[in-house]
């Protein structure tokens, strides 16, 4: 085939063109030999290298490369000749003069001679710096916008239109117990630590992505490492150009939040069933809560919104006032205040007031714990009072009173005089008690001790001790002080003195009545002479006394001996006057009321004149004039019985 000079015309021309084409355009257009030296640079070079074209003639290309790409510039370029390439593509930096760098997409053809060895490269470059700098911000933003989802606090994770994970954030990953993002990609609920409720995660993964989303749901959900937390889900569907193409799901832990809630229910109800009154106060002492307990304690039904001071004993306002600014400074402060009760009266009651503030420190108000002690302090004046009256009683007591230690050694005492003491208190206190005490008393006070703590129960013992010239009696009474013993000690040396004074006066009284019954009974004689008689001889004067036993002497023996004539003589009685005779009668009607018959004997003639004087009849009475008539009467009429009336037969 043969070429023209028009042709080889029509070639230049051609290729001018495309010289003026390549060089009008942005892009950066080079030649390098085989060694990486620019043989050809076009204009463009100007703006990239800040070289002029002739300057980069003869400089090494990579001299141009930003640093950090030469390496795999390198490697590129060995790669493509090892592979005996005629084109190929890279993508890597170059450096402005200035310090400057630019992206550049190159395309590169190879040439080789007849032989195969390379022997230059042309490059144009077309510059991407807009590109990769949009590429870097969109990565920089995706980035920020992955670190933000990773560390957020909530669960975070989309799925596909088949409920399958497309991804997660950290936190959903941790709770999975998978270590890398990948491992959950494609995986479904069935798969995963909630399996036992993926079918319910699925259906509602449904129900979103075909209704909407769903806002503030609260379940329970069990993590990788078994435990079950309870979170507050939402869940929307994700769209692309209108379509459905997933559901994105975040979940929030509020586990420790209904805890919380739970806790402050808790707190709640045990402050407003407290006995002890709870409110709280705004920094202006406004009353803005108030416990029952507090209310009823002042006697009204609420005391919200009532000023604090207003409800403290005027007198108290400025102690109120005192404790407020300690607790403002101090974080905390603590009183005794005396409140008006709503009918007037005084409580008293301990009070601690904290300071409430937030977190910046700004003071919020103050918290009141009030515990009404007004009966405590009552209870504690009647004990201070009762305490004094036992010790004014104590202190009047006669008794001695020692403390021992459960093994017996002196640690305490209490005697009116020391001359009531055996021993000085120097000696014995603070020793043992078989150091100063003889043995007998210490073996009596240690068996006592033993019973003591072995039964609790009071032991009481007498024993005597020499004291100065004398030997006195003592009465112990022995009970637990706590973990201690105390001994109650009476000197009852003048009582057993008058007990063994009364016992021989009882011994005297003893004889005296032995006596007075021998002389009775001889006053008194009732001799049985027949069977079914008896006689009661009479000798001096007759008194009341007297008369009674008569009368019960009389009326034993016609019991004891059956008797059916009792024979009164008062032939040795001297004077019978109105009260004799009545007690001569009486007898007699007695001693009938047994069956029996009374014969009186030995009347003389004096007292027949003074019975006859003062009217006394005898009606009643069998009458004698010696005893040996009437014996003869009875012991006859004992033989044939009849009924005998009035007197003198």
């Amino acid at each position: 085939m043969q070429f023209s000079p028009l042709d080889d015309h029509a070639d230049f021309a051609q290729l001018r063109r495309l010289r003026a084409a390549i060089n009008g355009a942005s892009l950066l257009v080079t030649e390098v030999d085989a060694q990486g030296v620019i043989t050809y640079a076009n204009p463009a070079a100007q703006y990239y290298f800040g070289y002029a074209p002739e300057e980069c003639i003869g400089k090494p290309v990579l001299e141009l490369t930003h640093p950090d790409d030469r390496d795999h510039l390198q490697q590129q370029v060995m790669e493509w000749l090892q592979r005996g390439l005629q084109t190929a593509t890279s993508t890597h930096r170059i450096t402005h003069r200035d310090g400057r760098t630019f992206y550049f997409l190159w395309s590169v053809t190879i040439h080789y001679n007849e032989q195969g060895l390379p022997v230059g490269f042309t490059s144009i470059g077309h510059d991407i710096s807009p590109q990769e700098r949009l590429q870097k911000e969109l990565f920089e933003s995706r980035e920020m916008l992955y670190t933000v989802i990773d560390n957020l606090p909530l669960g975070v994770f989309w799925k596909d239109t088949a409920s399958r994970f497309m991804g997660c954030n950290r936190r959903a990953l941790q709770d999975a117990g998978l270590a890398h993002f990948a491992d959950i990609i494609g995986k479904t609920d069935f798969e995963l630590p909630w399996r036992d409720k993926a079918e319910r995660y699925q259906y509602s993964d449904r129900v979103v992505m075909e209704t909407g989303p769903k806002l503030n749901v609260e379940e329970t959900f069990t993590r990788s490492d078994g435990t079950t937390i309870r979170i507050r889900v939402a869940k929307l569907p994700m769209r692309r150009n209108g379509e459905v193409i997933g559901v994105l799901g975040l979940y929030e832990d509020i586990t420790e939040l209904r805890q919380q809630e739970e806790g402050l229910r808790t707190f709640r109800l045990l402050v407003e069933n407290a006995p002890d009154g709870i409110g709280i106060v705004d920094p202006d002492l406004q009353i803005t809560y108030a416990n029952p307990a507090f209310a009823a304690m002042l006697g009204h039904e609420t005391i919200e919104n009532l000023a604090w001071p207003d409800l403290v004993y005027p007198a108290d306002r400025d102690l109120l006032a005192s404790v407020v600014q300690q607790a403002s400074q101090a974080g905390s402060a603590r009183a005794t205040i005396r409140y008006l009760h709503r009918d007037g009266a005084l409580i008293t009651a301990q009070i601690a007031v904290p300071a409430l503030r937030d977190r910046k420190e700004t003071l919020l108000g103050y918290a009141i714990i009030n515990r009404d002690i007004t009966e405590q302090l009552r209870f504690e004046t009647m004990l201070r009072a009762g305490e004094q009256r036992q010790r004014a009683l104590i202190k009047a007591l006669p008794d001695m009173f020692f403390l021992l230690s459960r093994d017996g050694v002196f640690l305490d005492f209490k005697a009116d005089s020391k001359d009531d003491l055996a021993l000085p208190p120097e000696v014995f206190l603070n020793r043992r008690i078989d150091e100063v005490m003889p043995p007998e008393l210490v073996a009596l006070t240690k068996r006592h001790i033993e019973a003591l703590l072995h039964t609790g129960r009071l032991q009481q013992f007498e024993y005597q001790l020499p004291i100065g010239h004398e030997l006195r009696d003592y009465e112990a009474r022995m009970t637990l002080s706590d973990d201690n013993v105390l001994v109650i000690v009476r000197d009852i040396t003048e009582q057993r003195r008058a007990e063994r004074e009364r016992q021989m006066l009882a011994v005297q009284e003893q004889v005296i009545q032995a006596q007075q019954a021998v002389l009775r009974e001889l006053s008194t004689p009732l001799l049985p002479i027949a069977d079914g008689v008896v006689v009661m001889p009479l000798i001096g004067a007759i008194d009341t006394a007297r008369a009674q036993q008569i009368l019960e002497t009389l009326l034993a023996g016609v019991s004891r001996y059956r008797a059916k004539f009792a024979i009164i003589d008062i032939t040795g009685v001297k004077v019978v006057d109105t009260q004799v005779a009545g007690a001569l009668i009486r007898a007699a009607q007695a001693v009938g009321l047994l069956g029996a018959q009374v014969v009186l004997t030995g009347i003389s003639p004096e007292i027949a004149q003074t019975l006859v004087h003062i009217g006394v009849t005898m009606q009643g009475l069998v009458t004698r004039a010696t005893l040996q008539e009437g014996v003869a009467y009875a012991l006859h009429r004992r033989l044939v019985p009849q009924q005998v009336n009035g007197k003198g037969r």
